[in-house]
């Protein structure tokens, strides 16, 4: 059963603290790509799981934003859905015009490396990848099957969304102002 949504959530902290994990999913990919294949095997997974929950936190504000109701849960798919239908055509046509294009080779290489066709439409993509946070955070528990993940490009459309909806946020970051004060401001 799912859980009752939380009310009275401001979402411009919910994209702070999205934009945290964010941030570190981004620096994390760069040292990947710029070490060693050792270096990025040992950190493969931690990328994942911060770009699965910066996705999921991006959604959730954008439900936050559309609804002024915060949900709860993991479920990427299910997430998508509680978007508006403006919304949901909005992420899938960036999906469709930016990612799959330029992710086209390397999806292919997947495929042909393990056998499975990857279907390229976003709500399959999600629907794929919808419990990745919660299973791989834990992957040495050994239950990784039906685990998919390859839309580590959708925090950036999520973002540009939130940016489009909210454009006085696009400077907005976390300031320390204090030791142990940290509160919204801008970068």
């Amino acid at each position: 059963m799912p859980k009752t949504p939380l009310e009275n959530i401001d979402p411009q902290k919910i994209y702070l603290h999205a934009l945290g994990f964010h941030t570190a999913e981004n620096a994390l990919g760069k040292l990947t790509g710029s070490f060693d294949p050792q270096y990025g095997s040992q950190v493969v997974e931690a990328n994942i799981v911060l770009s699965a929950l910066t996705s999921e936190l991006f959604l959730k504000c954008l439900i936050c934003i559309e609804t002024k109701l915060t949900p709860q849960g993991h479920h990427l798919g299910e997430l998508f859905k509680q978007l508006t239908p403006k919304t949901q055509r909005s992420i899938i046509e960036l999906w469709d015009t930016h990612i799959v294009p330029a992710r086209e080779q390397m999806w292919r290489l997947i495929e042909n490396s393990q056998g499975t066709k990857l279907k390229r439409d976003l709500p399959s993509a999600l629907f794929a990848a919808s419990r990745t946070f919660e299973k791989l955070r834990y992957s040495y528990e050994g239950n990784l099957q039906d685990t998919t993940f390859y839309i580590g490009d959708l925090p950036r459309i999520l973002r540009r969304i939130i940016l489009e909806m909210n454009p006085a946020w696009a400077n907005m970051g976390r300031l320390v102002t204090a030791v142990g004060d940290i509160r919204p401001g801008h970068k």
